[in-house]
C-alpha cells in the first residue's frame, strides 16, 4: 500500500471516514500509530473536533508510566505494545470513542486498540478503518465487529507459481 498519497488525499479520506460515523456523535477519535494518525486527525477535523488521541508504539520518555496493551500484528514481525499517555485518559473517559485506523487484516490491532480504551473508561461507540481486508478481522474482534465502518474492501491474496489470485471466499 503506498502511504505517501498527498495532504489532498488524507483529507478526502477523513471526511469520507466522518461521514461515514457522523451519527455516531463521536466526543473524540482514537487512532493508532503509526498510519491512524493521518486518518484521526483528518476525521477529527472533518467532525469539528479539536483533539483527538493516539496511541503509540514505541516508547517515548513521557509514556514512561502508560497504559498498555500487548498485540501482534501481521504488518510488523513480533509482538508489540500500543501505549496510552496517562495525561491522555481524562480526554477519553467517559466519552464516545470511534477508534480509527488505515486498513483492519487480523483485527489483533484493532482489538488491542479498542481494549485498552476502554481500559482508560472510553464507550467505544464505532469503529473506522478505511480499508477491511478479508474477514479475518470479523473472529478477532468478536461482538466489536458490528462497529467496524469502512470506506471500501480488499480480499486476501493466494500466491501460486509466482500469480496473486484473490482468495474467493475473501471477495465480498
Amino acid at each position: 500500500m503506498v502511504i505517501d498519497m498527498g495532504v489532498r488525499f488524507g483529507e478526502r479520506i477523513g471526511k469520507a471516514m466522518a461521514e461515514k460515523i457522523r451519527d455516531l456523535k463521536p466526543d473524540i477519535i482514537v487512532g493508532t500509530a503509526t498510519l491512524g494518525i493521518p486518518v484521526a486527525i483528518e476525521v477529527s477535523r472533518a467532525l469539528g473536533l479539536d483533539q483527538y488521541v493516539i496511541l503509540q508504539k514505541s516508547p517515548k520518555i513521557h509514556l514512561k508510566d502508560a497504559m498498555l496493551r500487548e498485540v501482534v500484528s501481521v504488518t510488523s514481525s513480533g509482538s508489540q505494545r500500543l501505549l496510552l499517555d496517562r495525561a491522555a485518559i481524562p480526554l477519553i473517559k467517559g466519552k464516545r470513542v470511534v477508534v480509527v485506523d488505515d486498513v483492519v487484516a487480523t483485527g489483533s490491532s484493532l482489538a488491542a486498540s479498542v481494549a485498552l480504551a476502554r481500559d482508560a473508561g472510553a464507550e467505544i461507540v464505532g469503529i473506522g478503518v478505511i480499508l477491511t481486508e478479508g474477514h479475518d478481522w470479523k473472529k478477532q474482534l468478536g461482538a466489536d465487529a458490528g462497529l467496524v465502518r469502512g470506506l471500501g474492501h480488499i480480499p486476501q491474496f493466494d500466491v501460486k507459481d509466482g500469480v496473486a489470485r484473490p482468495k474467493p471466499e475473501t471477495l465480498a
